[in-house]
């Protein structure tokens, strides 16, 4: 096995280096070659070579401030391959009325990628409250949502709301509450196939000057019917069936 020299106008180095146990050290015109390669600025690389075009695909921030009545802020982020590849972002502020945060991120394009958002606040004007949503594969494949409110004068609720495969899609939702002027209530429902599909809902009510009752109604098209009953407050018992205009 022979080591062919890289340099052969070298006077002092031969055309050939013969296999030997104990390993001969590299010549000089070798390690200077070496050398040059390795130890290259990476500032100074072309904007063309890999580790510049690397610098590109790839973008982080973070920044933090404290301010007078602010409070403490602080925000970071990154994104690799831009708004196509994945991406996140994420704050929060801490004050003497309150505190909050907030996150997002995406992972593919927002016409068949996935995105993903929440925040969250904490204060002495709105309590404490939550809100989530998400979205994946764009306006026809499937959107979900989610809020939570505790305090702030408004007692305790909570609405969830998602659809699946656009307007005339899948949709269903739910909502609860808890307070003293309203009482306690529930609502749920699902529709399919837009306004003039299939629907049904359910309601639930107890308090809150309304005494107790259950609604159910259901759509077929534009005929919808429903059944309920109310025990105290203004309503009475009713049951109802409209046909198309």
């Amino acid at each position: 096995m022979t080591f062919v020299n890289d340099y052969p106008n070298f006077p002092n180095s031969p055309a050939a280096y013969p296999q030997s146990a104990i390993p001969a050290p590299f010549p000089y015109s070798h390690y200077y070659h070496l050398h040059r390669s390795e130890s290259s600025p990476a500032g100074q690389q072309p904007a063309g070579t890999p580790s510049a075009t690397a610098k590109k695909l790839v973008d982080g921030h973070m920044s933090a401030s404290v301010g007078s009545g602010q409070g403490l802020n602080v925000q970071t982020g990154g994104e690799v391959f831009g708004k196509h590849g994945a991406g996140v972002n994420a704050g929060g502020h801490v004050a003497k009325n309150g505190a909050g945060m907030y996150a997002n991120g995406h992972l593919g394009s927002p016409s068949y990628g996935i995105q993903a958002q929440g925040t969250a606040h904490l204060d002495t004007a709105q309590g404490f409250g939550v809100n989530t949503e998400a979205n994946a594969l764009g306006k026809y494949g499937i959107n979900a949502q989610a809020k939570t409110q505790i305090g702030g004068g408004q007692g305790a609720g909570f609405n969830t709301e998602a659809n699946v495969g656009g307007a005339y899609g899948l949709q269903a939702n739910a909502e609860g509450h808890l307070g003293l002027s309203q009482g306690a209530g529930f609502n749920t429902g699902l529709q399919l196939g837009g306004e003039n599909g299939l629907g049904a809902k359910a309601q639930a009510q107890f308090g809150g000057g309304q005494g107790a009752g259950l609604g159910i109604t259901g759509q077929v098209g534009n005929y919808s019917g429903g059944l309920g009953f109310a025990v105290g407050g203004s309503k009475g018992n009713e049951s109802t069936k409209d046909g198309a205009e």
